[in-house]
């Protein structure tokens, strides 16, 4: 149980971090709108939220962490992986000033977000509470 309480708390943190690092990079572009600061801001907190619960042992952090996680990875590629633009939408495809410093925590983020959903729900047979 310890060890996946571990790993929960891992993953939690680690996608907390992604999400900063992400926030933190310039990335100069032409469909940048209010969509992904508001949406980012809230998911920012839901990752401290389930990050704090995880380490106090709270029942709910394990599934806002899950749905957290998953939302941000799907967020990341219809946000900014995917070449769509809309008024929702920040795509990074054919933008002169988005290079490998911009793109590497945005496939983190994917990546991370995918790992922390399936830590919470896929592993849900070996540890069927948080608290150790």
């Amino acid at each position: 149980m310890q060890q996946t309480r571990s790993r929960l708390i891992l993953a939690a943190a680690a996608l907390l971090a992604i999400q900063v690092i992400h926030g933190a990079i310039p990335a100069e572009t032409d469909a940048e709108g209010y969509v992904g600061l508001v949406a980012g801001a809230i998911l920012v907190i839901a990752s401290i939220a389930s990050l704090v619960g995880l380490v106090r042992g709270r029942e709910w952090a394990r599934p806002l962490l899950g749905w957290t996680g998953a939302t941000v990875a799907v967020g990341f590629v219809l946000y900014h992986a995917l070449p769509i633009d809309s008024p929702a939408t920040n795509p990074y495809f054919g933008e002169d000033e988005i290079g490998a410093v911009q793109w590497t925590p945005v496939i983190l983020a994917i990546l991370i977000g995918a790992w922390a959903a399936w830590e919470a729900f896929g592993r849900t047979t070996d540890c069927p509470a948080v608290s150790a």
